[in-house]
């Protein structure tokens, strides 16, 4: 295997009508994300010269999952960019990044456009394109697909995550297909991910957190089920919309499992389905640990630990609950 389509063309060939990922607006099955990954990346080689990364300005959602596996089909690296972030950090990203197109929906057209254009000699020349047309405007070349994959290595870059950087600076980690195959195999199997689940996505798009859960459901077929960023500031309709979608693992930040336990959402709703909590990003206090622990007395629970050039994670701890973490949470043994 060299390349994470391999899982999706797996997963279409073995499930192709099971739903792959759900937002609150849509569902695509494992046919559908297909489908449209390959429009998306016919129309992307369309405006395109080179291998040149692909920038995506969108909130996470079916579609943009879509157009990220398209970028791949056009033998390129995505990027994520934040809506929220200042212009100035998005104009330092894109210099580093010199994408040869961004991908964007209508309402954020005039601002990444503008952005743009106040960087002239900046950024190369960069054509901005919208979502809807890399979706629904084009036939999928499947001849020219097939040429692109045969070009293909193991080593080429998958997606490129940009950290503040030791500078203050943004720094763009690329990371292979290669390292994302190795990486999430083992994971997927060490803490038995499978086709019966229900990943509930709480990372944006470009944070390495959401790798884990988009590439363990094309692994193995379990369904992503993204959460709305402006639920992490609702407790209660956050812990409807778990619950309403019956998510069974959680790969989550320490911060927005603490947002939760913080304002004692447990005592309104448990995701009586979960049998899995990962979590990773910072310390977990023993306190909001142990309130998940005791809302949640069958499931599992797991500290990661590793920084974005590692490719996610490198070390993981089984909480064992007979044990006293009031000392803090071990880091933990390596991934093998």
């Amino acid at each position: 295997m060299t390349n994470v389509l391999e899982w999706l063309e797996h997963m279409e060939g073995q499930a192709g009508e099971k739903i792959a990922v759900a937002d609150p607006k849509e569902k695509y099955s494992f046919t559908q994300l297909k489908t449209y990954a390959q429009k998306s990346g016919t129309y992307l080689r369309k405006w395109m010269t080179g291998t040149f990364p692909v920038a995506i300005y969108m909130e996470k959602s079916c579609a943009t999952l879509s157009i990220m596996l398209g970028a791949v089909y056009a033998g390129c690296p995505y990027c994520l960019l934040d809506l929220r972030q200042p212009d100035v950090r998005l104009r330092q990203i894109l210099k580093v990044l010199q994408p040869e197109v961004i991908v964007t929906k209508e309402e954020n057209l005039e601002k990444i456009r503008n952005c743009v254009d106040e960087m002239g000699g900046d950024v190369r020349n960069t054509t901005i394109l919208l979502a809807e047309n890399c979706l629904n405007e084009m036939e999928i070349d499947q001849k020219l697909l097939k040429q692109i994959r045969k070009k293909h290595t193991d080593r080429n870059p998958l997606y490129i995550n940009f950290t503040s950087g030791s500078t203050g600076l943004p720094k763009g980690v690329a990371v292979s297909h290669r390292a994302v195959i190795d990486f999430i195999r083992i994971y997927a199997d060490t803490f038995d991910i499978t086709k019966e689940d229900i990943i509930g996505n709480q990372a944006p798009f470009d944070f390495d957190v959401s790798v884990k859960d988009i590439y363990s459901s094309l692994k193995t077929g379990a369904t992503l089920v993204i959460v709305p960023k402006q639920l992490f500031s609702q407790p209660a309709p956050l812990l409807d919309y778990l619950c309403d979608h019956e998510v069974t693992v959680m790969i989550w930040a320490v911060s927005a499992l603490c947002l939760i336990s913080i304002f004692h959402g447990l005592d309104y709703k448990v995701p009586a389905k979960v049998r899995k909590v990962l979590f990773s990003g910072e310390v977990m206090p023993p306190k909001h640990l142990k309130a998940w622990m005791d809302h949640l007395p069958e499931a599992d629970f797991i500290n990661l630990y590793g920084p974005t050039e590692i490719t996610c994670n490198c070390t993981y701890h089984r909480i064992d609950r007979n044990r006293d973490y009031s000392e803090g949470v071990p880091v933990g043994k390596a991934f093998p």
